[in-house]
């Protein structure tokens, strides 16, 4: 039986449906996305560093989809860093939705939340410009289907921003133990690469930025610093700047 969402109007899928989907974060990992750890140095570098891997491909006045939006907390960043002519927000979890439209009251661009899963078909084709798609794919079991749905939905030429945290990382046991994600989907930098390829995109080894930043690292890089662990260079993080052919 579903519902409909008070939020966006939409119906809502039953408990069992949204579990085939998506795993919802732990209470804990809800929390730490509203902090300003997170906002500081996981998503306003993202954004940074997704903008400099644009260089001048950066559309102009854009329409954007920000996918998996939670509390609407990039939408502020996308405004001063991308100056778009719109904004769209989309989450699976009601609750984020909810706190992601009272962000979107605050700005001055056209900003509007809606309560949708990532993989359905909720917008017209071609209807963005470009789409954010930043720690979204690890917490679904549809990786493929969402990434098939971003190709519709981007015009010709338009740009897909991908950002994801690999396999080394989530599989750590800090974040088993106090975060949630499905198992089977998880995949390592060059996982995430293939996968976005074998979608429809099209992207070159310079669209593509690894690394490994403190927070993702053992200890939270302490392991490094007093010399254990120096031989693990395996990337916990990757971006990519895809573009959906003419």
């Amino acid at each position: 039986m579903s519902t409909t969402n008070p939020v966006s109007g939409m119906p809502t899928s039953s408990t069992a449906q949204n579990n085939a989907i998506w795993v919802r974060e732990t209470r804990f990992g809800r929390w730490f996305l509203s902090t300003q750890t997170w906002y500081r140095y996981v998503l306003s570098q993202a954004i940074i560093d997704f903008k400099a891997l644009l260089g001048e491909r950066l559309p102009v006045q854009a329409r954007i989809l920000d996918a998996g939006c939670g509390q609407g907390l990039a939408f502020g960043l996308l405004e001063q860093h991308f100056q778009p002519a719109a904004i769209t927000g989309i989450d699976i979890d009601a609750e984020q939705v909810k706190k992601a439209v009272n962000a979107a009251n605050q700005l001055a661009t056209p900003t509007s939340a809606v309560h949708t899963n990532a993989s359905g078909q909720t917008f017209g084709a071609e209807s963005f410009d470009l789409i954010l798609c930043h720690q979204l794919l690890h917490h679904t079991s549809q990786q493929r289907e969402t990434l098939q749905e971003f190709h519709r939905l981007l015009r010709p030429g338009g740009i897909l921003l991908v950002g994801e945290s690999c396999r080394s990382f989530i599989n750590s046991a800090p974040v088993r133990l106090l975060f949630r994600h499905p198992a089977m989907a998880q995949k390592d930098a060059q996982g995430y690469t293939d996968l976005v390829r074998t979608s429809g995109f099209v992207f070159s080894d310079t669209d593509i930025q690894t690394s490994r930043p403190w927070w993702s690292r053992r200890c939270l890089g302490m392991a490094q610093k007093l010399g254990i662990g120096l031989d693990n260079t395996e990337p916990t993080e990757i971006l990519i700047v895809a573009t959906k052919p003419h």
